[in-house]
């Protein structure tokens, strides 16, 4: 008797299973038309969430979500920086103005400046030249704000806010740890992230 009641129970309980499952698929596929598609793809999106692991469930949520482009980061240089840019003699007053100055053509300047300090960005530990080199981007990012932080046209560019921040981010990391040690890898993706974004404003003219 107790096996045919536990029997009788399992069937009892299929049974409403059944007609809960037919009831759902009716009411989803014939919606009332006060109920969303929204409030209806929902409990179909939490069982299904429910259902799938950890990880899966982390890969739907980043393809769900459009995310950045990956940044290009660039392989660290072991090269003197002078010699990558054809300079021959830094302590050249001449060679040193040519190459360094604002010519106050911001377009030019802008170029000018974010160039180097991409070099910067990238010296290994131990490259020839890399403190003498990052003295001196140092100099020439603060001789770049100090001309264009005073020009209305350029404060209203984007391309200034850009690289206003890439020159903090790496102007911090000189204050922090002097001109001798190489930038950091884990700053590296976003400090090329903002370059990215200063070279696609100067194409617009931004």
């Amino acid at each position: 008797m107790a096996g045919g009641g536990r029997r009788c129970a399992r069937l009892a309980a299929l049974a409403l299973l059944a007609a809960l499952l037919h009831s759902s698929v009716t009411s989803f596929v014939q919606p009332p038309q006060d109920v969303s598609r929204r409030g209806l793809a929902l409990p179909v999106f939490t069982a299904l969430a429910t259902a799938m692991t950890g990880s899966e469930a982390a890969q739907a949520q980043v393809a769900s979500v459009p995310g950045k482009a990956a940044v290009e980061v660039p392989d660290r240089i072991n090269s003197d920086p002078y010699e990558l840019i054809g300079m021959e003699n830094p302590a050249d007053k001449k060679e040193d103005y040519k190459t360094f100055y604002m010519k106050s053509k911001y377009r030019q300047d802008t170029y000018q400046v974010m160039k180097h300090m991409k070099i910067s960005a990238s010296l290994d530990k131990g490259t020839p030249n890399m403190e003498k080199w990052n003295s001196r981007i140092k100099k020439e990012m603060n001789d770049w704000l100090a001309l264009y932080r005073r020009q209305n046209l350029s404060v209203g560019r984007q391309s200034y806010y850009s690289l206003y921040s890439a020159i903090n981010t790496l102007a911090s990391h000189f204050t922090s740890y002097g001109p001798k040690f190489p930038f950091p890898n884990k700053r590296r993706p976003r400090f090329y992230e903002l370059c990215n974004q200063v070279e696609k404003y100067l194409e617009k003219g931004k």
